[in-house]
């Protein structure tokens, strides 16, 4: 066999190989210059494209523009103003830092650049075919023209989708970018005609414009944070949930990641109130000192890695989670500001939440896999029953008090005036009328005061035999640096051998389990995560169906002061206002709602 020598490869199949790193389609394209063109402290970026951006990609921005000098270094690799040093690098702050974007696009396509600075009588223009500077004309900022796309590079051409399907990657692209920084006017061209101009304003607005109104009837305002980490922007409400995670922005520091400690730490967030694989809706930017966060990870810089995993999925988790936890009508009517005759009582947004919260306090995760149908423990069971039995009744003692209330008392959801159908409850509150699903909101009840009652019991189940199982060395060190929250779970795991553990003992709500693949779920979770919370997904699923089997059925007939007591157990319940099953618990109808119906005032 002959041996092929080691030899240098030259400059232009570098580039080359350098930009399948980069440059995979025409959004890609767009997504690198338009963060060039933020970074350039744009007001106004101008998108063109030709045939789904194949054919043709011209951004024009209002920017702080290139020196002439550093024009033939624009489109150089490894040329950058962003960074200078490694200290430089661990704090970036900036969009593009690495140099290659440009130079990428340059093997791989034909391009132009003109720019102009504040300082420059005139524009300057380069090429990548003769790399010659010369006078033009143009405005301030930079204009980048790409076109024919891989041509030098056929075989990558050919993996291209339709021009509908490279359309929409572009678009989505620049969605991104838009939704990252509101305070920039975009426009959007195809073949020459406008498709969208979004102008700068509020994260608020930039939202409803590209989001519709769909997502602007869900959306929950979220701002919370401290120092050195922040987290705002919107989250859905759960009855806006939706079968697909595309409508799901999540950026760090305005940079669109797609990140599976954050993903996790949203699912486990909304695992109360979505049901099975249904996905919410958000957009969030977490704020996070760029020391503790690295965006070298990928080439697309589409991924990042946290130096403190563990503290930024519980801020992210307990954020989340408590922005969901309201009272039933606490934040649906209060964060409104109705009158008595306003229409928005139907679908109104909650107030900011602010609060300051420190990272790195303790929680766990969960497997959001695993799917456990398993009989409940039976000294967990009795305590449960226990507690059903002196709630299902709706507390006579709650009754009484609920009869003596003083009229002008004001509740958020109001009195009770009449049954209908044996399904729902019909109050009347300050601003119209208010329908309740009894049995969905008695089975958030229910669910929320079993959490509570057995938030800090957890009975261990010792096994006869311990279990051996095979395991890495990387798996086994995961159990023994985190022995102490293990035990705190119900889980005793120790090294039996260099590859094997032992398993001596388990939660009992995962008793039944076959121990061998749950425990290789929760090492997989401690690696990934850096905690657990496998645990109160078992359990909460075996609560969340004691509460749907104990709740107040359909077509049982309550009384007036029944149905009372029911309201102000929801007033005081989080997450009241949908069921366990991600459904909505009631709805309010405006007196001008009612108005509407009826034609009045035509």
């Amino acid at each position: 066999m002959t041996r092929n020598p080691i030899r240098t490869l030259p400059d232009q199949l570098i580039s080359q190989i350098a930009a399948g790193e980069v440059i995979e389609r025409p959004s890609a394209v767009v997504k690198e210059l338009l963060e060039n063109a933020i970074d350039a402290k744009s007001t106004a970026i101008d998108i063109r494209l030709e045939e789904g951006g194949t054919s043709r990609i011209v951004i024009t921005d209002d920017g702080i523009g290139i020196v002439q000098k550093e024009l033939m270094l624009a489109l150089t690799r490894h040329a950058t103003s962003k960074i200078y040093s490694l200290e430089d690098l661990e704090s970036v702050m900036t969009m593009g830092f690495r140099g290659e974007a440009l130079a990428s696009i340059a093997a791989v396509a034909k391009v132009s650049l003109t720019t102009r600075t504040a300082n420059d009588d005139h524009a300057y223009a380069i090429d990548n075919t003769s790399f010659e500077i010369k006078p033009s004309a143009g405005d301030f900022g930079t204009r980048i023209d790409v076109q024919d796309l891989f041509f030098n590079t056929p075989a990558r051409r050919k993996f291209l989708k339709s021009t509908s399907t490279e359309f929409g990657h572009c678009v989505e692209a620049i969605k991104r970018c838009a939704l990252a920084n509101p305070h920039i006017a975009f426009s959007i061209w195809h073949n020459g005609k406008p498709l969208h101009r979004w102008i700068g304003g509020s994260l608020d607005m930039r939202a409803d414009e590209i989001l519709g109104a769909e997502f602007h009837a869900a959306k929950l305002p979220l701002q919370i944070g401290s120092e050195l980490i922040q987290l705002d922007g919107f989250i859905g409400a759960p009855t806006a949930s939706r079968a697909r995670a595309d409508q799901q922005y999540i950026f760090v520091n305005h940079r669109f990641v797609k990140d599976k400690l954050i993903h996790h730490a949203i699912r486990s967030a909304y695992q109360d109130v979505l049901h099975g694989d249904r996905q919410p809706v958000l957009l969030l930017n977490l704020s996070i000192d760029p020391e503790l966060v690295d965006v070298n990870v990928h080439p697309a810089k589409i991924e990042v890695r946290f130096r403190d995993s563990r503290a930024v999925h519980q801020f992210v988790y307990h954020s989340i989670k408590d922005r969901l936890a309201h009272g039933a009508g606490q934040s649906k009517i209060d964060d409104a500001e109705l009158s008595p005759i306003s229409s928005e009582a139907i679908s109104p947004s909650p107030s900011n939440v602010t609060r300051e919260i420190q990272p790195g306090f303790k929680g766990s995760s969960f497997n959001q896999n695993l799917r456990l149908h398993l009989p409940v423990n039976a000294s967990v069971k009795t305590s449960m029953e226990q507690l059903l039995s002196s709630n299902h009744s709706l507390s006579s003692s709650h009754t009484s008090s609920i009869s003596n209330m003083k009229e002008e008392a004001d509740y958020p959801l109001g009195y009770a005036i009449a049954q209908l159908a044996g399904v729902y409850i019909l109050a009347q509150n300050q601003h119209g009328l208010v329908l309740v699903d009894m049995h969905a909101a008695h089975e958030r009840v229910l669910y929320e005061q079993l959490k509570t009652h057995l938030g800090s019991q957890i009975a261990i189940q010792s096994l006869l035999v311990p279990v051996v199982m095979n395991a890495s060395r990387l798996e086994i060190s995961l159990v023994t640096e985190n022995q102490t929250l293990l035990n705190e779970l119900g889980f005793d795991i120790s090294a039996m051998g260099p590859e094997q553990l032992g398993i001596r003992s388990l939660p009992a709500l995962l008793s039944k389990a076959d121990p061998v693949p749950l425990v290789r779920s929760l090492i997989n979770d401690l690696d990934e995560i850096g905690s657990t919370q496998m645990l109160d997904a078992a359990k909460h699923e075996r609560l969340a169906s004691k509460a749907c089997h104990a709740a107040v059925r359909a077509h049982r007939l309550l009384t007036t002061p029944e149905m009372n007591a029911l309201l102000r157990q929801m007033e005081a319940t989080d997450r009241a206002d949908q069921c366990n099953h991600g459904r909505p618990t009631w709805i309010q109808l405006s007196v001008q709602d009612l108005d509407k119906l009826f034609l009045r005032g035509r």
